[in-house]
């Protein structure tokens, strides 16, 4: 057997690595270190779960076109806006689903209903073109939604216009932020009558005696008394009684009331009720 040479086998091995199927591009030293990298990536959970979730968004159906709407409590009572719209669709898709669960569209329709465009532009957007029937059934939603609307409408002019029908009866004691708010944030319709009192002058309190009876007999009208240093009033003038009508507007000054009662009458509550009658702060019955 020929002996091989130190430089015959260095040359052998060296033509060896050159041809070996596996080839690697890292320094020998390494190469422990890279396959524990390679082993953690793929028994990694993270990267099966991420590569799992990758799949099945990719898989996922996209035939499914049912409009998604948030609860109800969002758009309720809502009539404008973007709640509005929202609204109006949720109401289209409840009707159809009536309709569709009945079995018989053509006797059902003609109970159903919009109001607004946009809801119905936003459905269609969401379902594609719509077949002619679907016309029908959406012109017929159209006016029974209206119909609901105005209902709504109503109902909210009726909650706005509520303190037109509120009820006083009762003589409230105010300071000056209270004096104006009493004749300021009230309905056009009410009328404010405040009483400027001195606490220490004795006609002021039988004017107070003389108006209770009249403050319970007109619950409709708002009765407010104010001590005359609170809004800054002229002592001479007190006591006094200020009419009001129209937020704010002043129609009665009956400054130191005792001027406007006869001379030979008392100081009694058909007295007063008289002068204000013939001021118009109290209607004649």
């Amino acid at each position: 057997m020929a002996v091989c040479s130190a430089a015959t086998e260095e040359f052998n091995n060296l033509v060896s690595k050159a041809s070996s199927s596996e080839k690697s591009i890292h320094h020998p030293a390494d190469i422990k270190d890279y396959a524990y990298e390679h082993e953690d990536e793929e028994h990694s959970e993270e990267v099966q779960h991420l590569r799992s979730t990758i799949d099945k968004t990719m898989r996922m159906s996209v035939c499914n076109r049912q409009l998604c709407l948030p609860h109800r409590d969002f758009d309720r009572g809502r009539t404008t806006g973007v709640k509005g719209v929202i609204a109006d669709a949720r109401s289209y898709e409840e009707a159809k689903r009536n309709v569709e669960s009945r079995g018989n569209p053509g006797a059902s329709r003609n109970q159903v209903t919009v109001n607004s465009a946009s809801a119905t532009s936003l459905l269609r957007n969401e379902e594609g073109a719509s077949d002619p029937d679907d016309d029908d059934f959406i012109k017929m939603w159209r006016q029974q939604r209206h119909m609901e609307l105005q209902g709504m409408g109503r109902d909210i002019r009726n909650r706005r216009t509520s303190p037109s029908m509120r009820r006083f009866g009762r003589f409230d004691q105010v300071d000056a932020m209270g004096y104006l708010d009493a004749i300021e944030k009230v309905a056009r319709e009410t009328i404010v009558v405040v009483f400027v009192y001195d606490p220490e002058c004795p006609v002021s309190q039988a004017i107070t005696d003389a108006l209770k009876p009249i403050v319970s007999d007109h619950p409709a009208i708002h009765f407010v008394r104010v001590h005359y240093v609170d809004i800054e009033f002229d002592n001479a003038g007190v006591p006094a009684i200020l009419a009001y009508k129209e937020q704010g507007k002043l129609f009665a000054n009956l400054t130191y009331i005792i001027d406007q009662l006869p001379d030979d009458a008392f100081v009694n509550t058909q007295a007063l009720e008289s002068v204000l009658k013939r001021h118009h702060i109290l209607k004649p019955i």
